[in-house]
């Protein structure tokens, strides 16, 4: 099914050009970021699935295992964690618009991946492009619309497994159309997914629904050991591996905390911070109400993302960087 009536757009020259890219390649790679989400996921899982009606054989690979919230995606027991012998004539680089963004992917395969031909898509307003064909627009709501807008303009094939996975990435990214990036363009790309046999429920049960004891103890202890300043419009939390041990919880499990203390009334900016494996290292999860910028914010800190959500990894330990951070964030709501 072909619909061009969307607003909005891909420039058709951009179209032609990753085209021009796709049609000769007989093995594709498509990768996605570390620590992955049901966007990056479902996009690389949506567009293996339509490349392979191309008759094209698909890797889709990722340096961390999917969440097990998503394991009902159709094909997510083809993703690998390695590119292998990199026999591959096109890498397509989804969700994320730097190499580094792929984590171990990218550095076990740093001179393949930095000479190989690479088309990227991605909708992060941080996004500088990594490809030689790049389709970036912040405007979307997810990456896995603009692969729905790439299929469409490209008259390309659109299975229900396909449209599954897809729909999946849509909904997590905007939260089931409940974030403010959702656009008349995000529902009528939802509306295309469910001409094609995806069904909302098969996605949002396992996400949102069905919940383990483990990780209602996580969100508990997440809660509990939040603290807030600037009269409560701002709030940050943070998790350990003893965390993890004392509810039981896995890794993947911290999915959205900081949007959960996002929710909470009065607060404008939540911060979550994670330090699970290598004490060294601490990852920063960002939300931010109008008019403040999660996005500009965590580039200070070499990261990225959304106006609304973004991210950085901070090469320092938790107590550290909560406290450089959170004086940032003060100073922000002061100014």
């Amino acid at each position: 099914m072909n619909n061009n009536t969307f607003d909005q757009q891909i420039d058709p020259t951009l179209i032609q050009q990753a085209m021009a890219l796709i049609q000769p390649a007989r093995r594709i790679a498509l990768i996605a970021h570390e620590n992955p989400d049901g966007d990056c996921i479902g996009s690389a899982l949506g567009f293996a699935h339509i490349l392979m009606q191309l008759g094209k054989v698909c890797v889709p690979a990722c340096a961390d295992p999917a969440p097990s919230t998503l394991a009902f995606l159709p094909g997510v027991e083809m993703l690998q964690t390695t590119l292998g012998d990199e026999a591959f004539d096109l890498v397509i680089a989804l969700d994320a618009g730097e190499l580094s963004r792929f984590g171990p992917l990218y550095e076990q395969h740093r001179t393949f991946l930095e000479h190989t031909t690479l088309l990227n898509i991605d909708h992060h307003v941080s996004s500088s492009g990594c490809g030689q064909v790049n389709i970036v627009d912040p405007s979307a709501a997810a990456t896995a619309e603009l692969v729905v807008l790439f299929q469409q303009q490209a008259g390309l094939p659109l299975s229900t497994e396909a449209a599954l996975c897809l729909l999946a990435g849509v909904i997590t990214d905007t939260h089931s159309f409940q974030y403010t990036s959702t656009t008349s363009r995000t529902l009528e790309v939802g509306a295309a997914l469910l001409r094609a046999g995806a069904i909302p429920e098969t996605i949002v049960k396992p996400i949102y629904r069905t919940r383990p004891l483990a990780l209602m103890r996580f969100q508990a202890m997440v809660i509990d050991n939040a603290h807030t300043s600037c009269n409560g419009r701002l709030i940050w939390s943070q998790a350990t591996g003893a965390t993890l041990k004392a509810t039981g919880a896995q890794v993947e499990m911290d999915d959205n905390f900081a949007g959960m203390l996002r929710d909470i009334e009065g607060v404008q900016i939540a911060a979550f911070f994670k330090s699970y494996d290598d004490p060294a290292i601490t990852r920063l999860s960002l939300r931010c109400a109008a008019p403040y910028n999660a996005a500009a914010i965590c580039q200070r800190f070499g990261g990225g993302g959304h106006e609304r959500a973004a991210g950085a990894t901070l090469h320092m330990p938790i107590a550290e960087a909560t406290a450089m951070v959170v004086a940032e964030l003060e100073q922000e709501l002061s100014s």
